[in-house]
């Protein structure tokens, strides 16, 4: 599926594509992230303390994910150059080589989260009641974690293909399925036992193999993997590629970890105002992702193709939009924090402390939209290790210091915690755009 020649389109047909590229992607990040909302959801209908463990799990999940965007990130772009270049042969072998290691990199993953599970959960502050809570949780979400995994790699081949459309419609069924299998076990409805916690992981679990197995389904049968041989140099590549991409989410999400303790150090009801929070700040992300997304496969597909410069300006153009939705959604958070809150939680307390999370997240959605948009396009241009770099100064040399100067030494609320956020966010902004300036952004 190769992007039409720049030369005959004009900005609006650009936008277009960009449009049916990202829309598709922004659907298919809602609902993958949706079965954690609805969890996060569910059990914060059933306690606090609930809420806060599957809070915590979720990060923890995301930690053991940072290897499996990395593995299908490099494959998005490998996949989307030679889809630019017209040359099967090497796309399809990408694809075949992306999977294996996807599947190799499930595997360890999985044992290593059945290991260091307590770790972890100790080192994010979980205390022995909330580690009784998270342990059986994560047991049966690491036990399906290959399914998990898979999704996400063989969405990313689909994605650097161009073809956004069948991942959405495969995670709305897992969805579906989901909700069906969530609602009774967490909730004990229809006779079903009563579950609660325990309710939503195997549902997760469940509704993500059915997921996982249709996606490689339709992937062989679309042409897009053919289960031959394994190749060394095409693994290079990938590996070259999605190495600082996991190395940028790791950090992430230890950053986010350490940060996140802080939190909780604050108050549990600080804690799962933060988790429903991060919960809906998820939401403004998902016109992020889409864009990002979309500008790494137009911008991997143009390079393939030897042209930088239609790279740029679709990278531009998805630029612009996703700096006018990003914005718009920030409005909703500053207008209606109630309204969002109540979405997740009846508990007063968490409701009045994530008011408060909403309008600083408001501010956050200008430079959130620059920083996930540029990077997007830094991707397909190969340009990971950048990317890797503005969210270690963003993260590690801002937010962490910052927000251990206002909790550890000056011993300010919760509110300037989570001023630590637009700090790092801005940070990134300005040094991904002035890598993206630069004549030689493209050089990866």
């Amino acid at each position: 599926m190769n992007a039409a020649p720049l030369d005959e389109l004009t900005s609006k047909q650009m936008r277009k594509a960009i449009y049916a590229l990202a829309f598709p992607t922004v659907g298919t990040n809602l609902l993958l992230r949706g079965v954690g909302i609805v969890d996060t959801a569910m059990v914060g209908h059933i306690s606090a303390e609930a809420q806060a463990a599957v809070g915590m799990s979720q990060w923890i999940i995301g930690f053991m994910m940072a290897l499996m965007q990395g593995v299908a990130l490099g494959g998005t772009v490998a996949v989307a150059n030679f889809t630019g270049a017209g040359d099967d042969k090497n796309r399809i072998a990408s694809a075949d080589t992306t999977i294996y290691l996807g599947i190799a990199s499930a595997i360890f993953i999985t044992f290593m989260g059945l290991i260091f599970v307590r770790p972890i959960a100790s080192a994010m502050g979980a205390t022995p009641e909330l580690f009784r809570l998270v342990s059986p949780y994560m047991l049966i979400m690491n036990l399906f974690f290959i399914s998990k995994g898979l999704i996400q790699v063989v969405s990313g081949i689909f994605q650097g293909y161009g073809d956004t459309r069948t991942p959405f419609r495969v995670i709305v069924g897992v969805n579906i399925v989901h909700i069906v299998i969530a609602y009774p076990f967490t909730f004990g409805a229809f006779g079903f036992p009563r579950l609660e916690i325990l309710g939503v992981a195997l549902a997760t679990g469940v509704s993500e193999t059915m997921g996982a197995l249709f996606l490689i389904y339709l992937a062989h049968r679309k042409n897009l993997l053919s289960f031959g041989p394994f190749s060394s140099e095409l693994m290079r590549r990938i590996v070259r590629i999605g190495t600082p991409v996991f190395g940028e989410r790791l950090l992430t999400t230890v950053m986010q970890m350490v940060y996140t303790s802080m939190v909780l150090f604050s108050s549990l009801s600080a804690y799962a105002a933060h988790t429903v929070g991060i919960m809906i700040e998820s939401i403004s992300f998902l016109p992020g992702f889409g864009f990002s997304q979309a500008a790494t496969t137009l911008v991997g597909q143009q390079l393939g193709a030897k042209s930088p410069h239609r790279a740029k300006q679709y990278g531009n153009q998805a630029l612009l939009i996703g700096l006018t939705v990003m914005g718009l959604v920030g409005l909703t958070f500053w207008f209606f924090p109630h309204l969002w809150m109540r979405l997740f939680s009846n508990d007063p307390e968490v409701i009045k402390y994530g008011i408060t999370f909403c309008k600083i997240t408001a501010f956050i959605q200008v430079p959130l939209a620059l920083s996930m948009v540029l990077a997007g396009s830094l991707r397909g241009a190969g340009q990971t290790r950048w990317v890797m770099y503005a969210t270690m100064v963003g993260g590690w040399v801002f937010r962490i210091p910052f927000a251990y100067l206002v909790s550890s030494v000056l011993h300010l609320d919760i509110f300037y915690i989570w001023l630590a956020m637009p700090i790092d966010w801005v940070v990134r902004a300005i040094l991904l755009f002035l890598k993206y300036s630069d004549a030689r952004w493209h050089e990866g």
